[in-house]
């Protein structure tokens, strides 16, 4: 059982919703717009009202509670159709990083920490759904509170948990997420499946995106430089974008990638050597300023916030000024990955 505290965490609602108290006389809940129906009590969690949003696409949610707890339940389509059941869609899991940013960036959190984040079977037997987890410690209000997400899909509908938890029960986290997901499992089984949209691992299917409007004779470096890329991406999967997309490779990686494109063109004879923007690049580098120009140009804010020690921008802004008037930056070709990444299975229920 999940021990009584002082008062229950205030649950983050999204706004233009309207409230609508627990049912009486029913014992069970049902999840619209989905045709879902829950039990009104889960372990020692009882159904608490419901809320409907003025944008229909952000459909409904439901709250439970307890002393020291909270759970509330999102089940949406946000105007989507023929949504695929289970976590690993691309539209599944761009709602998973939709909702990790919301309580990352949103809200009155602080402190906030994403300490894990696997895939969670939904309960002990094999053929389980599935469901994105991730685990968040925060405080809010002053009170410090560890909090669960999970995001999948069934029956055409996203169904996306956020569980909270006050520091002094956390104890009986595994326990509440046990009974939650397998009560959720249950819901779930009385429905039709759909085929999901699974990612099956690394390496995914990539595409390189050659950027129209270039110099026909940089192809060949930028596809070396899209090689560091590709070789970086298949030996650490976490360097993909985790529902598909581009791959932004942030300082390092881009700085490699520019280097190995730069020797092959100063390994052309020097009438070869015709591009104006690597012509440009090859005089940086002469310079010693190439790390302070892919920092300053191309870096990713998400990632690289800290410039290294060694970089003097100062002196490459200087050299900009008197040397780079003309210059335009450019990237001549992507890596597009067409799959989603998957997260590791956490083996417990």
């Amino acid at each position: 059982m999940i021990r009584r505290a002082a008062s229950c965490l205030v649950v983050l609602l999204l706004t233009g919703s309207a409230a609508h108290p627990a049912a009486l006389g029913d014992n069970t809940v049902k999840l619209l717009p989905s045709k879902f129906r829950l039990l009104q009590n889960i372990g020692p969690m009882r159904f608490t009202g419901q809320n409907r949003y003025s944008d229909r696409r952000l459909g409904r949610s439901f709250g439970f509670g307890a002393s020291g707890i909270s759970l509330t339940i999102y089940v949406y389509d946000f105007g989507l159709r023929d949504i695929p059941d289970g976590p690993d869609s691309v539209p599944a899991c761009e709602q998973f990083e939709r909702a990790k940013t919301e309580i990352e960036q949103g809200g009155n959190y602080e402190n906030v920490v994403l300490r894990r984040q696997v895939t969670r079977r939904m309960s002990d037997t094999a053929a389980a759904p599935l469901a994105r987890e991730a685990l968040y410690e925060f405080d809010r209000n002053g009170i410090h509170a560890v909090s669960l997400l999970w995001v999948t899909a069934a029956d055409g509908y996203f169904v996306k948990l956020r569980l909270s938890l006050r520091q002094e029960v956390v104890d009986e986290l595994d326990d509440a997420r046990a009974q939650i997901l397998a009560t959720l499992a249950d819901a779930f089984a009385a429905r039709p499946t759909k085929p999901a949209g699974a990612a099956e691992g690394i390496p995914p299917e990539t595409s390189i995106v050659i950027e129209p409007g270039g110099d026909p004779d940089d192809s060949a470096l930028w596809f070396d430089y899209v090689n560091e890329l590709l070789r970086a991406v298949i030996a650490s999967p976490e360097r993909l974008p985790p529902c598909g997309g581009t791959v932004v490779p942030g300082f390092a990686l881009d700085l490699a990638g520019r280097r190995s494109a730069l020797r092959e063109y100063l390994a052309r004879a020097a009438e070869q050597q015709t591009s104006a923007y690597f012509s440009d690049l090859a005089r940086i580098e002469a310079a010693g300023f190439l790390e302070e120009y892919v920092w300053q140009y191309l870096r990713d804010p998400s990632t690289d916030t800290t410039p290294p020690a060694n970089l003097d921008l100062g002196a490459f802004e200087k050299f900009r000024e008197a040397n780079l008037a003309t210059h335009v930056v450019r990237t001549g070709a992507h890596v597009r990955v067409n799959t989603v990444r998957a997260l590791p299975l956490d083996p417990a229920p």
